[in-house]
């Protein structure tokens, strides 16, 4: 778990997501690595095109923070890991990943919990474009 290398995004949401420290957001990217992970949250309201991708956005700033990756149950070949934000307000969510039958690589979703800790949105989460 330690070198749980991961970077992954949620797809961009129309609708924005509640989050459970009062803001929303459109986008969540996370990169994990040696039990921590960093999690960008993306309020930009974006344009799409015929395909649903974003074309131009606004320039509104996008929050980062730290926190540590904590597994916290695994069964059936899932994982289910809590992001703990190393500072105080930032939202409740937690990383579920599972292997894909037939296939080399890791699929992962987004928990997106509210202040009580009851899972408000489950979102697919995608890998990063390789730059």
């Amino acid at each position: 778990m330690n070198h749980l290398r991961l970077h992954v995004e949620t797809p961009y949401q129309v609708t924005p997501l509640p989050l459970s420290n009062g803001r929303a957001t459109r986008r969540i990217v996370i990169s994990t690595g040696k039990g921590a992970a960093r999690v960008s949250l993306d309020p930009n309201i974006c344009s799409l095109d015929p395909f649903g991708d974003t074309a131009g956005c606004t320039r509104i700033a996008i929050h980062t923070f730290e926190a540590k990756l904590s597994l916290l149950e695994e069964r059936d070949g899932k994982q289910l890991f809590a992001l703990e934000p190393t500072e105080a307000e930032m939202p409740l969510l937690r990383l579920v990943l599972h292997p894909e039958r037939h296939r080399h690589s890791v699929s992962a979703r987004l928990l997106v919990l509210d202040a009580a800790g009851t899972i408000t949105n489950v979102v697919a989460l995608e890998p990063l474009p390789s730059t």
